[in-house]
């Protein structure tokens, strides 16, 4: 049985320090939901960028997940409007680790050969061309 994951929110905390008009000040904010990142920075439907892209790629590429809302238990669904209200950073990282899987950049290779065999290429003998052959 798989058990699901619940991202917990961020919560950022500001401090003002030095010489700033507002030294002393600080305040926690909660972190944005990627949808409320794009729309904040002006990427929205039509516009186009990489980041903006990768990401509706990836929300529209999502068959399933085992992501789980932190306060009900209750399973999100895998949709590309349930990925626009997670976490910006962890969808991010979520699909930047998507795209480098598209890459095919992977784990070690399993290990099928047997021990103690010498490779057939280490056994063929290798001369030095002749003078003649060598120019």
């Amino acid at each position: 049985m798989t058990v699901g994951y619940q991202h917990k929110p961020k919560n950022i905390t500001l401090r003002f320090e030095g010489d700033s008009e507002y030294a002393g000040f600080e305040c926690t904010v909660r972190g944005m939901t990627l949808g409320e990142y794009m729309e904040a920075i002006g990427i929205d439907e039509v516009t186009t960028s990489a980041i903006s892209d990768m990401l509706a790629k990836f929300a529209a590429s999502l068959i399933s997940w085992n992501l789980e809302d932190p306060e009900t238990g209750e399973p999100i669904p895998a949709t590309p409007e349930a990925v626009m209200r997670q976490d910006k950073d962890f969808m991010v990282h979520v699909a930047t680790e998507w795209t480098t899987a598209l890459y095919g950049v992977s784990g070690p290779l399993e290990q099928t050969s047997p021990d103690g065999e010498p490779s057939v290429a280490a056994s063929i003998p290798m001369d030095a061309l002749s003078e003649s052959l060598a120019s």
